[in-house]
């Protein structure tokens, strides 16, 4: 039976670069946690700990694997709360330490469900072992732990054996012994082979995490790209439209002037033929006239044009003007009342939290999260934005996902305009889904496809 907290003895590990690097007895953890004594080596940075419980003959009996983070001067995060003692009491069974198996808290292996994304899983590999570094640092006892030595019992006197023993009395003892021993020796087997089978469970829940979290790492970068080049292709497709009702415009304009001047050209043409029959003089001054005049309107026409585009232009930077200051004051109003709601209820949520007190929403998508008091102002501004800057995708995605997971069907549109409506598969993450792709069966996912085959 374990023994009891006030028996166990109780230390941190701080693990910089997968090694331990700092030692700590609790008292001294609570006191870098009561803001009295910084830790410099990790300013800025989060660091992964261990609480451990050690028992008087330095045998870790329980592990919380947990991450701390800590401020620019070193301090730790004041809204960091992890009930390490309260995880370790409803843990689960970990691997033999010395002491039988432990109990163990990380993030494959949590109890409470909105305290895993503050715990981490500990490293298995050969060659790199968590727990096997935690025996080391313990057996060392460079923390001067008081180790009680363990109480041998004095031998009992031997009692007196018959001299003598018939030959079947001793052949059933040594039967019951041969039985005994076998029991004893299958039983220990046995308990050897669930620890292993534990043990392992444990290693590949840590790898599937791992590989888990480097494919939503992955599928993230991805959703990031595919949503820049989307928006790049719509700016692009913008940008056409404008410049080609810009040239359509200036065109018109140039087939207007380039009539107009054809018909003075025709005039002055009419006009040069009928003084021909006068004298040579006035043909030259008329021919002379001629091309000032034509030279004259063209020069107008051009001035005329080049004036309609810096107008043009000028519009267009006033306009981006006046949207960027309008954007900036959007930016400033939703900061404003993200400061005003945060400081309405500063003061009980921050009580609420120093008690232990968490606030724990239910995100389609997402699950139980629970917010930090920094973030309740953006959460009660707009939900859905907090629920997709979380899921890791843009509030466009979030939607469309939510409007899938609701009513998983086809949105597919026939060119009469009817909808395909036949059910999907719902997809549970909004990582997962990719308007367009994701909302069609498997017909029109096809079709799809060949269509951006054939635009390759």
């Amino acid at each position: 039976m374990p023994n009891s907290p006030a028996e166990q003895l109780e230390a941190v590990f701080l693990f910089q670069e997968e090694q331990i690097s700092r030692e700590l007895l609790y008292p001294e953890f609570e006191a870098i946690l009561d803001g009295f004594i910084p830790v410099p080596d990790f300013a800025n940075a989060s660091a992964k700990a261990v609480y451990v419980q050690i028992d008087h003959s330095l045998c870790v009996t329980g592990a919380v694997f947990f991450l701390l983070g800590f401020d620019a001067k070193g301090m730790v995060d004041r809204r960091w709360n992890v009930p390490l003692r309260q995880l370790i009491e409803t843990a689960g069974s970990g691997p033999d330490m010395g002491a039988g198996a432990i109990r163990l808290a990380c993030y494959s292996q949590c109890s409470i469900a909105w305290h895993q994304k503050s715990l981490w899983d500990p490293l298995m590999q050969r060659g790199n072992n968590s727990f096997v570094a935690m025996r080391k640092a313990v057996k060392a006892n460079r923390l001067g732990l008081i180790v009680k030595p363990t109480p041998v019992e004095e031998p009992k006197p031997a009692v007196a054996v018959q001299a003598v023993r018939s030959a079947q009395e001793a052949e059933r003892e040594q039967v019951a012994l041969e039985q005994k021993l076998h029991d004893h020796y299958a039983q220990e087997l046995r308990d050897k082979m669930a620890m292993l089978i534990k043990e392992q469970r444990l290693r590949i829940a840590t790898i599937m995490n791992q590989h888990q979290a480097k494919f939503h790492a992955v599928q993230h970068e991805h959703q990031q790209r595919l949503l820049a080049y989307q928006q790049k292709h719509q700016q692009f497709e913008q940008q056409n439209k404008e410049l080609t009702e810009r040239n359509r415009n200036l065109k018109d304009t140039l087939d207007v002037q380039a009539t107009k001047i054809e018909g003075m050209r025709e005039y002055f043409a009419h006009k040069l033929k009928a003084a021909q029959q006068d004298e040579s003089s006035q043909v030259q001054v008329l021919q002379e006239n001629f091309a000032l005049e034509l030279d004259a309107k063209i020069r107008a026409a051009t001035a005329e044009l080049r004036e309609m585009l810096d107008m043009r232009e000028v519009e267009l930077f006033y306009r981006h003007q006046n949207e960027s200051a309008l954007k900036d004051e959007i930016v400033n109003l939703k900061r404003e009342n993200q400061q005003l709601l945060k400081n309405s209820g500063d003061q009980l949520l921050g009580r609420l939290t120093k008690a232990g007190v968490n606030l724990v929403v239910f995100l389609p998508g997402l699950g139980e999260i629970a917010i930090a008091l920094d973030d309740i102002g953006r959460y009660l501004e707009d939900p859905q934005a907090y629920a997709a800057d979380k899921a890791g995708v843009s509030e466009v995605i979030y939607l469309a996902w939510l409007e899938h997971h609701k009513s998983p069907c086809c949105n597919a549109v026939d060119p009469r305009g009817k909808l395909c409506g036949r059910s999907i598969p719902a997809l549970e993450t909004p990582l997962e889904f990719h308007p367009g792709e994701s909302d069609r069966c498997a017909q029109h996912q096809a079709v799809a496809y060949s269509l951006v085959a054939e635009r390759r």
